[in-house]
């Protein structure tokens, strides 16, 4: 795998955790909507049905207490229910029995009206399965024989009637309360209770139904949602760690190599797997440490080819730089100058002559030509006496700096004679 499949797969990844988590999680607000939906359909149903029941009662009521008592408020809040629960006139505000029991007592009414409802056809444009709406055409049917009996009763309150117990033209209270109280009003009225009753258990029961079906839809898509987020959430860690393993931790390798080779350890290599464009990088650096190593094999040879050379030489040997002091001495030298373990760095070059003109000669044979051949001059060595010399010397670069080096041949010195042709300077 190379860094620009790992950065395709990432943003792809990313963009999928992206998708799928938010079609979940409109799937999940939309089965809320649903719900919120499901819940105020509910409540109003049952409303509906609670309303219906309640007014058959209310009516119940009217009737009977204008029968015992004669007073037309009955009659005009029994005709006024009746127009509400069939739609004529707005619904009363809030609890209706409350508010019929405060128009009866002269109390003034709750403010404000509701919308004209009928409550039999708003049932109907419920789309109630078949059998609540068996209940239902049940009902209705029970409480047009209460409606046809109360108004019979009523009419009887108002001499409309013959009575067995009353002349024509006069009210008739006896024979209403026979017809409310009658065998075929109670068992008309059971009817309609007991079909509302029904009807109403069975619309909670199903209402209930399609609101626990929701919520498990609901609870389904969250559940899909957080299956998608840690499924997701899975496949990103998977992709960082793979990151980290081929990514990050062979570049720490690469940097611990890059130190070890700064540090002169040329053996070092790096081998992991990672990704083609940090493998390319290992193989480089590998291949780049090989070659130090050869190199720096093949200058321990030379160094210690030159080592050997330097010691087993006749000549000795110092590097001096522009400041005319001594870097570097051989030992071959030092032997010379009288004290082979001493270390001559920084000594001033100057106080090597014992005669201040050869060391002028000298010189200037570096300043004009840039070497010097065969100069002849008296060295001092540490104890204070002196040795004759023959100097060559010429320009080197080490470390990319110049320095002059110095090769000195003594005479006098271990069975060394002073060469008496040898010229004074030679430049």
């Amino acid at each position: 795998m190379n860094l620009k499949t790992l950065w395709i797969t990432a943003a792809l990844v990313s963009l999928l955790a992206i998708v799928a988590l938010s079609l979940a999680l409109n799937a999940a607000g939309n089965t809320q909507d649903e719900i919120i939906a499901l819940e105020k359909r509910r409540i109003e149903t049952l409303r509906l049905a609670a309303r219906m029941r309640q007014s058959a009662d209310d009516l119940t009521r009217m009737a009977r207490n204008f029968a015992v008592t004669g007073d037309p408020r009955y009659e005009a809040l029994y005709l006024r229910i009746v127009s509400a629960r069939d739609g004529k006139q707005p619904w009363p505000p809030g609890d209706a029995s409350v508010y019929w029991d405060v128009l009866i007592a002269g109390a003034p009414p709750p403010k404000g009206e509701g919308e004209p409802l009928a409550l039999a056809d708003a049932l109907d444009r419920a789309k109630l399965p078949a059998s609540e709406h068996s209940l239902l055409q049940r009902a209705r049917a029970a409480q047009d024989t209460l409606a046809r009996l109360e108004r019979q009763a009523m009419a009887a309150m108002k001499g409309q009637a013959a009575g067995a117990q009353a002349p024509a033209g006069q009210p008739d209270p006896v024979q209403a309360l026979k017809i409310l109280y009658g065998t075929e009003y109670l068992e008309a009225k059971a009817q309609s209770q007991q079909a509302l009753g029904e009807l109403h258990g069975e619309m909670e029961l199903r209402t209930r139904g399609d609101l626990m079906r929701a919520h498990q839809a609901f609870a389904r898509d969250l559940q899909s949602s957080w299956l998608a987020f840690f499924g997701f959430a899975a496949v990103g860690l998977g992709t960082l760690l793979v990151t980290l393993w081929r990514g990050l931790l062979p570049l720490l390798a690469l940097q611990r190599h890059a130190g070890a080779l700064v540090n002169g350890d040329y053996a070092a290599r790096t081998k992991a797997r990672a990704l083609r464009e940090i493998e390319d990088l290992m193989r480089g650096l590998n291949e780049a440490a090989s070659r130090l190593e050869s190199g720096a094999r093949d200058l321990d040879e030379k160094d210690r080819y030159l080592e050997a050379l330097l010691r087993t030489s006749p000549l000795g040997l110092l590097l001096v730089d522009d400041r005319h002091r001594v870097r570097w001495t051989s030992r071959r030298l030092r032997e010379f100058l009288g004290d082979s373990k001493q270390d001559l760095k920084l000594m001033p070059f100057d106080e090597f002559f014992a005669d201040p003109a050869e060391l002028a000669a000298f010189r200037d044979g570096l300043a004009r030509k840039g070497r010097v051949r065969e100069l002849i001059a008296r060295i001092r060595r540490r104890d204070g006496s002196e040795f004759r010399a023959r100097l060559d010397s010429s320009y080197v670069e080490r470390s990319a700096e110049r320095l002059a080096a110095v090769w000195v041949q003594a005479f006098g010195l271990h069975g060394h004679k002073p060469d008496a042709s040898a010229q004074g300077a030679s430049a």
